[in-house]
């Protein structure tokens, strides 16, 4: 993006640089934790640290901010969630944020992962406020969230002018996130904590923050775009907030896309050249620290008051040609947490005699999806035994989570048969999910597969090398579900959307659907295991509400891979894949895996599949014949 004109920037003008990260996820050091070796092209934080510094040496006049979501994600954080460290050993997204000398962070939905005693311990070492205006203690006086976040702040650093003459700005920041938090993370903040819709609490941190004299309003919004119409309790409500009168600049996130960048919904207030949404300037900087965003605004004096007079925004890569230095300073300070965290997970759990990997998780009989199925249902079974809902027929719901796409071609489970330790289990069930359970009908189970397949694009018969996967559908939203047989129909089109709405409500591509070889009766009751982000509403499955849910637990289900692994464990103990393709005639489709599975090439026995080479961006594309 062009920054701001400096022909036009008067002598009295300050130019203020906003910085910003969102959804770090803990990708704080250029470290594999699930392989257990250096990453030299991975993003990180120790990366974006040498950016920050080279900003920072241009001009003086810098905010740093963080958007959310930066707790959890890679081991080297949820190690600390799960494990007590040493005494000596500080958190090390609280060493590395404190060093950076962070202006403001804002929570995100992902910091509730993390059980509330232990947040409110980590986040009071943070040295810079938490902003969150639609989350709020149902108790005031509860002590460990008590004063924990703000609404919002009103930051007045000494800035200077283009004359070099120090000037006092009133900047006022807020944060919000999605609501949906009190479903997905039910079992540690219920009772706890209340929830707002994220439009209106912003619009009311927004008129506080200039009825308290601020001069620059900037929005931490812990949210993606959707161009839906505006409703109550949007997950992604970035264009409304953006829409609010008296925001001079908004930082987006959660969804871990880009902007500027033309991956955003089309709508006529998105504007990607111009960095603008509603008008406002905006950055969105992807996720795992790839990107830092960049908004220059040039601020003139109006009266007592400051003016946004002109704004650029830009994102700015931390790794790809460009692939930036680690922070030595960084690097030294997160050592001792890296190097406590490493001797965590390489200690071995067990052995398993097969190979575990996602590179083909669009096909049946994917192993990990097979292992957390098998995990959950083993789990809930004898959770519910002696119960009412023990003589219900128990299904298990499980998804791939590791699968390549927007986060490149090294996203891919891969484990070798042999000794299997934690650091492997976090490849395996990559989000810190909990256990939780649902009752559906038979007829909402089979609409639940129909949301699954939708992943899938049409396929024509008697053409070749159509596409596979749609790549707006994350593949951690389609689930297998296992306890029942069925063959998807991929000739028709897809019956849902991404987003869980409706666009073909009379396909119906799953056929054949049997329980114990009985065709599915549609108001026979069923439970359905799946984690707590799916019973929370997370991918926009129907018929998930609260009143659904029958069984809720803290117990993660990577605790229950441990467990599993740690015992003997043979490839025919786990659930045979459900599903299959029905054939189409004359037709096949192509998808991108991760190179790392050619020494798994040979020992796959999937008709009709081969390699056809690898592509631009490091992926290896494959063939699937569909003419069966």
């Amino acid at each position: 993006m062009p920054e701001p004109d400096s022909s036009k920037i008067n002598s009295n003008d300050i130019r203020l640089t906003l910085l910003a990260t969102t959804d770090v996820h803990a990708h704080l050091l250029a470290y594999d934790y699930y392989s257990d070796h250096p990453a030299k092209e991975k993003s990180a934080l120790s990366r974006l640290a040498t950016l920050i510094a080279s900003e920072r040496s241009k001009n003086q006049n810098v905010i740093l901010v963080d958007n959310g979501d930066f707790l959890q994600g890679t081991p080297l954080a949820d190690v600390f969630t799960d494990q007590t460290p040493p005494e000596t050993v500080s958190h090390p997204v609280v060493e590395a944020m404190n060093a950076l000398d962070y202006d403001a962070a804002a929570l995100g939905n992902h910091e509730f992962n993390v059980p509330l005693d232990r947040l409110s311990a980590i986040l009071r070492e943070m040295q810079f406020p938490l902003l969150c205006a639609n989350l709020t203690p149902v108790d005031p006086d509860e002590q460990f969230l008590k004063n924990l976040w703000q609404s919002h702040v009103i930051l007045e650093p000494q800035i200077q002018d283009q004359s070099g003459q120090l000037q006092t700005v009133r900047i006022g920041l807020f944060g919000v996130l999605p609501p949906q938090v009190l479903n997905w993370d039910y079992s540690r903040v219920s009772g706890k904590i209340s929830a707002q819709d994220s439009v209106d609490a912003a619009q009311v941190a927004v008129q506080d923050l200039r009825d308290q004299g601020a001069d620059v309003v900037i929005g931490l919004a812990h949210t993606g775009v959707s161009n839906d119409t505006r409703q109550g309790n949007m997950e992604n409500a970035g264009l409304y907030i953006a829409g609010i009168e008296g925001i001079d600049a908004l930082i987006l996130g959660h969804s871990h896309l880009r902007f500027p960048e033309t991956d955003q919904p089309d709508h006529p207030e998105i504007r990607e050249r111009a960095g603008t949404i509603a008008g406002v300037p905006t950055v969105m900087p992807g996720s795992a620290a790839a990107y830092l965003g960049k908004i220059d605004l040039v601020l003139e004096k109006s009266g007592a008051s400051w003016n946004v007079r002109s704004h650029a925004a830009e994102l700015i890569p931390g790794t790809g040609a460009k692939l930036l230095a680690e922070d030595p300073n960084i690097v030294a300070r997160l050592t001792p947490a890296h190097e406590w965290v490493l001797s965590r997970v390489r200690e071995p759990l067990g052995e398993v005699p097969f190979p575990i990997h996602s590179y083909f998780s669009l096909l049946p009989g994917c192993t990990s999806v097979r292992l957390v199925a098998h995990a959950q249902a083993k789990y809930l079974r004898s959770q519910l035994k002696g119960t009412s809902l023990a003589n219900l027929p128990l299904l298990s719901a499980a998804a791939p989570q590791k699968c390549g796409g927007r986060s490149g071609s090294g996203h891919f489970t891969h484990i070798p048969a042999g000794p299997i330790a934690l650091r492997n289990i976090s490849d395996i069930q990559f989000f810190p999910n909990d256990v939780s359970a649902l009752q559906l009908t038979g007829c909402e189970i089979v609409d639940w597969l129909e949301m699954s397949a939708s992943i899938y694009n049409q396929v024509l018969p008697d053409c070749s090398e159509q596409p596979l996967r749609n790549d707006d559908f994350p593949p951690y939203n389609s689930d297998t579900i296992f306890g029942l047989t069925y063959e998807i129909d991929l000739s028709l089109p897809p019956r849902f959307d991404p987003n869980g709405h409706e666009i073909n409500p009379e396909t119906r591509r799953v056929r054949n659907i049997r329980h114990h070889g009985t065709a599915i009766d549609s108001k026979q009751s069923f439970v359905l295991a799946v984690n707590n982000y799916r019973s929370g509403g997370g991918g926009g499955f129907p018929h998930v509400t609260p009143d659904r849910i029958v069984f809720q637990s803290d117990t993660k289900i990577r605790d229950l891979l441990a467990e599993t692994v740690a015992r003997p464990l043979s490839l025919d103990a786990l659930p045979p894949s459900p599903w299959s393709f029905l054939p189409i005639a004359g037709a096949s489709v192509v998808f991108d895996t991760g190179p790392g599975v050619k020494p798994f090439l040979n020992q796959l026995s999937i008709p009709g599949l081969e390699e056809i080479g690898p592509t631009h961006d490091g992926f290896l594309r494959m063939r699937l014949s569909m003419n069966l």
